[in-house]
């Protein structure tokens, strides 16, 4: 007997077993939930609607409907995947973003590419840090929190950021938001060169055992100066510093990040796309 429903906090202890064992697979479901609950609150954008896929009363897979508009799932039987149910919860939730391990979003396009007018996605790689292998990038300029640099003088650079990431504009309270609204282990650093900011990462999703680092970026006419290795080898010490291990995603088309990243110890643990979508 197959069933395929809308989970609930009584569920959490089912849940969250299912999904410790697919850890590093389930990394943006397991943030939001252990921030916030199976039960949505529209407050909260990382929260959202979560649904399992049960066979014979055993959880085989869970589907994430964020209040950002992202949709992500981890599922041990593609058999969910010809349900009616699941393709009346994409179309319901109309995700503006689809993004997970490649084996697992791949057979997911094949069921749901027709219900998009429009859709682009990028090939990444899953990195995680071997801990054997760090090597620390040091620097002579001042690395920060983002908190702690005057937001007047940071929103230039900020708009850069979202421009060169592709990004919808946001307001100016949007990219404030953005810089002062971290939850535990979340962080925002800056590299400064002459007081000002010409490099950013961030931690963003964070989990019992996983820090993600996001957001990498230096200004372009400020790269070549190893500023990337001395940020990013920054936070992942800060991670480590909390017993934790860091990780991160990155185009498989951007060779000199991926350099990077190995060059501080990182290694690639699994294919990942990142799609963006559009609803007909």
């Amino acid at each position: 007997m197959e069933d395929f429903k809308l989970l609930r906090n009584k569920d959490m202890d089912l849940v969250m077993c299912y999904l410790e064992k697919r850890h590093f697979e389930s990394t943006f479901i397991i943030d939001s939930i252990e921030k916030y609950g199976l039960e949505n609150n529209m407050l909260y954008k990382k929260n959202g609607d979560y649904y399992g896929y049960f066979r014979d009363g055993k959880l085989m897979g869970i589907f994430s409907f964020n209040n950002m508009g992202s949709f992500t799932c981890y599922y041990d039987d593609d058999k969910v995947l010809n349900k009616v149910v699941l393709l009346k919860a994409v179309k319901k939730y109309k995700p503006k973003y689809i993004f997970g391990i490649e084996r697992i979003i791949k057979p997911l396009w094949t069921r749901l590419e027709k219900t998009f007018k429009f859709y682009k996605y990028d090939e990444c790689s899953y990195m995680i840090l071997n801990k054997n292998n760090f090597k620390s990038f040091s620097t002579d300029k001042k690395i920060i929190n983002a908190k702690n640099y005057d937001f007047s003088k940071s929103i230039d650079f900020l708009i850069e950021v979202e421009k060169a990431f592709e990004r919808n504009p946001k307001t100016i309270n949007e990219l404030k938001n953005s810089v002062y609204e971290r939850i535990g282990d979340e962080e925002y650093l800056y590299l400064l060169d002459k007081g000002e900011i010409v490099a950013q990462a961030v931690i963003k999703t964070t989990t019992s055992r996983i820090n993600q680092i996001e957001g990498v970026y230096t200004l372009p006419k400020h790269r070549g100066n190893g500023y990337a290795k001395a940020i990013v080898s920054k936070l992942c010490q800060n991670i480590i510093d909390k017993k934790k291990i860091p990780a991160l995603i990155v185009s498989k088309k951007n060779d000199a990040a991926i350099q990077t990243y190995r060059k501080i110890g990182f290694e690639n643990y699994d294919d990942y796309i990142v799609s963006e979508v559009q609803s007909n």
